[in-house]
């Protein structure tokens, strides 16, 4: 955690998959490990901004570095803050929300 910090610190944009795990199941989402609320506690004036790559399995197969060339989306949500006094599960109910209504239409939200 203390690297993502200090390259948040630095200016970086950083890309995080707040599921903590390539989701290769046919759920929509995992559930969101404690990370992104540590980030958005530690550093509040950081936008977390919900991003939902359409195809991203077949345009990024596990394991490889180099982007297979087809055609995606990419999906940008308003960004999102921890809420002060917001409580760590309802963050991150509300991250995942977030990043759900970006997904496309045909996506089963699940149980």
């Amino acid at each position: 955690m203390q690297k993502i910090l200090e390259a948040l610190d630095e200016g970086s944009s950083l890309i995080i998959f707040p599921e903590g795990k390539r989701n290769m199941t046919e759920a929509p989402l995992l559930p969101f490990r404690a990370g992104l609320y540590n980030i958005g506690r530690s550093r509040p004036h950081v936008d977390l901004v919900p991003t939902w790559v359409a195809n991203l399995n077949e345009i990024m197969p596990k394991g490889e570095v180099i982007p297979i060339p087809l055609i995606c989306t990419v999906t940008f949500g308003r960004p999102i803050h921890v809420e002060e006094g917001e409580e760590k599960d309802a963050f991150l109910g509300r991250a995942a929300q977030a990043l759900f209504e970006l997904s496309p239409g045909d996506v089963d939200p699940g149980p």
